[in-house]
């Protein structure tokens, strides 16, 4: 048995935090919709898994180092890297506004701006230098981990802004960074969907990042307008960002659900089969359902705030069915 567990860790993937990100998303589901003992719950069931995937990513570091560095030179695969930072926002947004522990959010928000910094330059430059680019098929819902790692490092400096006041310019110029970076990426991503051939496979999870990176970046947008005193000239602007953006992603929203309906049931890949990478759309659609939310509290627009209900239900139903297949996943392969 340990010789298989040491085999999985070996080969684990780094979009593995993928996991944390959604977890925390939904623990900050549950407290806003006043579900206190869940968001408890989901909090320190988040911190478990954090922990056991940063062991074992220590692990592949000291003993697997071979297999970390090829994964962290291959930029499709080492863009799954950006998880890890983004995990450790949502984290880090945990520990503020569920458990109360500023210092030890503070401490991971250095630790995301670090690895933010060294992740999203060192695979920008590896796809600069690199020999052999095939255009436009290359490019996949996985990208867009550059600016959702830029929006959830907003978020939680946003956050830690209540705390320590400087931060919020933290959060405002990373909100306008991955505006700029996603407006750039998502331009790419059209190209390959609309105008190259798409096969079923190459409908990965990750793409649910298109609708659920604008949620993000509303909810980015709404967090700084209700922490806008030290810009108040910028109140009318992060509002209209806000609203533009969100928009957006719910015009998203109905095909990327077509698209899954084509590629799980027209086509009929097994949706049955537990698929790690399927935590890159649970995010997105717990993310979208946080910052509708927001967006309808601070926009007081009504009928928002009626669409955050309704995908907090879907929230939950999927990250219950992921969250079933990696413990019947795990179960299997450790016996």
């Amino acid at each position: 048995m340990l010789r298989k567990i040491l085999y999985e860790i070996s080969v684990l993937s780094p979009s593995y935090f993928g996991m944390v990100m959604a977890t925390g998303v939904l623990s900050i589901l549950f407290k806003v919709f006043e579900q206190e003992i869940l968001s408890y719950v989901f909090t320190w069931l988040n911190l478990l898994i954090y922990s056991v995937l940063v062991c074992f990513t220590l692990l592949r570091l000291l003993k697997y180092s071979d297999k970390l560095k090829v994964d962290l030179l291959d930029f499709n695969r080492g863009l799954g890297f950006l998880t890890f930072v983004a995990g450790t926002d949502v984290i880090g947004d945990d520990m503020i506004l569920i458990l109360n522990k500023p210092l030890v959010a503070l401490l991971l928000w250095g630790t995301s701006l670090v690895f933010w910094i060294s992740f999203q330059y060192l695979f920008l430059f590896i796809l600069m230098i690199r020999q052999d680019k095939p255009g436009f098929r290359d490019v996949n819902g996985q990208w867009l981990l550059i600016p959702v790692s830029t929006l959830t490092l907003s978020v939680l400096s946003t956050d830690l802004s209540s705390r320590f006041q400087g931060l919020v310019y933290a959060g405002l110029i990373t909100y306008l960074i991955g505006w700029v970076v996603y407006l750039i990426i998502i331009v790419f991503i059209a190209i390959r969907l609309f105008l190259t051939h798409v096969r079923p496979e190459d409908v990965i999870p990750a793409y649910w990042i298109n609708g659920g990176f604008p949620a993000l970046a509303a909810l980015s947008s709404s967090l700084l307008f209700l922490h806008s005193s030290s810009f108040p000239y910028l109140k009318d602007f992060l509002l209209g960002t806000g609203l533009l953006i969100w928009a957006y992603g719910t015009w998203w929203m109905p095909l990327l659900f077509l698209s899954f309906f084509w590629k799980h049931i027209i086509r009929k890949i097994s949706l049955l089969r537990y698929d790690f990478q399927f935590w890159s759309a649970v995010f997105p659609i717990a993310v979208y359902d946080l910052g509708t939310y927001f967006l309808g509290k601070v926009s007081e627009i009504p009928g928002i705030s009626l669409i955050a209900t309704v995908f907090y239900y879907v929230t939950i139903a999927v990250w219950v069915y992921q969250f079933l297949g990696f413990v019947r996943n795990v179960t299997l392969k450790i016996r």
